[in-house]
């Protein structure tokens, strides 16, 4: 086997090289790294020796990890000594020492965090193949400028993070049906009305998830857009264990809200004292009743109106928090994305979660309605 092309990287950077290994491999033929081909009963350490003795290409993954691992360091001294062509590429930032100062400072490093993977790797092609690296394909233009890619691309990747959301959604509405499931058993209210109160809140779930996934993944991929090539389905799927840990966050927040409001007397009732002066027995009770009323109604409304206002507020807050945990993932195999595009996708999910929230109601309304 070929092995035109070493890469040496810390086992923490494993999962990112993994993915860089298999890009290039479609790419340029040649690619080796010591988890690609070293066979068990084989002397690792031979073998990695032999790899990059052979290779005429020597890609060195920078990280924190890297810049302390003994190996790494080992193989960079073995690749400067040989006079091999080395491409250091960081991945993540670090203080270096010993031969990784001076590599940083002399060679032109591809920095990852800036601009968008797809270009950082093509520019990375460019050079493994003016390296004499063997092209696995036909022959390619080389990249000179960041490619922009075609909003079909963009759009395509938008119903996968509808798909993810609404399995996330589902997952902790499905935890909260069989809390109100429990409650209801034990405290001998389960009927058939009931039942269908936990079906139809699945159904909005699933429906409301939906629908915010698509209002999340078109502000994702949108800020995203130089980065929409290589987002998948591996980016999208930690969506479903992210809401599953985020959504009962906001329910609990959002009814934390309503009662520590009413509790401290932001949500209160004056009650006015009914004059009865000049009015005869019945004309007193009604004017009586109807300060009553009125009253109640204002109280009504006024919880509902801080409860809708706090649920806004506390699934919006849910949103970004969520939307942030997908960015730190996606950031796993997409090191360029900024801070900026981050707040963005970030500002996407809150509005994805509200629009979920208030999609979802409205879905119970309209199911519970129709089989009245």
């Amino acid at each position: 086997m070929s092995k035109d092309i070493f890469i040496s990287y810390s086992r923490r950077d494993q999962e990112f090289v993994t993915h860089l290994a298999s890009d290039l491999d479609a790419q340029v033929a040649g690619v080796w790294f010591d988890q690609s081909t070293i066979q068990p009963g084989q002397k690792w350490h031979d073998e990695i020796m032999e790899g990059i003795n052979e290779c005429k290409a020597f890609i060195l993954v920078l990280s924190p990890d890297a810049a302390q691992s003994k190996y790494v360091l080992e193989e960079v001294r073995k690749a400067l000594e040989l006079g091999k062509t080395i491409f250091p590429i960081l991945y993540r930032p670090a203080q270096w020492t010993n031969e990784f100062e001076s590599l940083v400072n002399e060679i032109q490093t591809l920095d990852l965090r800036s601009g968008s993977y797809t270009d950082n790797f093509y520019k990375l092609v460019d050079g493994l193949v003016e390296a004499g690296a063997v092209k696995a394909m036909g022959e390619r233009p080389f990249l000179r400028q960041a490619t922009q890619p075609p909003l079909n691309i963009v759009f395509s990747k938008i119903p996968g993070w509808a798909f993810a959301w609404g399995l996330g959604w589902l997952v902790f509405w499905v935890i909260g049906a069989i809390i109100l499931l429990v409650i209801n058993v034990r405290q001998g209210d389960l009927d058939g009305n009931g039942v269908l109160l936990h079906i139809f809140l699945l159904i909005g779930g699933g429906i409301g998830g939906l629908a915010g996934g698509l209002i999340a993944g078109l502000f994702t991929m949108l800020a995203l857009r130089p980065n929409a090539p290589s987002i998948s389905w591996k980016h999208m799927s930690p969506t479903i264990r992210i809401w599953g840990v985020s959504g009962p966050l906001g329910m609990i927040v959002s009814g934390l809200i309503t009662t520590l409001a009413m509790a401290i007397g932001v949500i209160s009732v004056q009650n006015a004292e009914t004059s009865c002066e000049g009015l005869i027995f019945s004309e007193c009770v009604g004017t009586g009743l109807g300060s009553a009323l009125g009253e109640g109604f204002v109280f009504l409304f006024a919880i509902l109106f801080v409860f809708l206002l706090s649920v806004i507020v506390a699934w919006f807050l849910t949103g970004i928090f969520a939307g942030w945990q997908a960015v730190r993932h996606i950031r796993r195999l997409e090191p360029g994305i900024t801070n900026k595009q981050g707040w963005k996708v970030s500002t996407g999910w809150g509005c994805g979660a509200i629009v979920a929230v208030v999609v979802m109601g409205i879905s119970m309304f309209i199911i519970s309605f129709a089989l009245e």
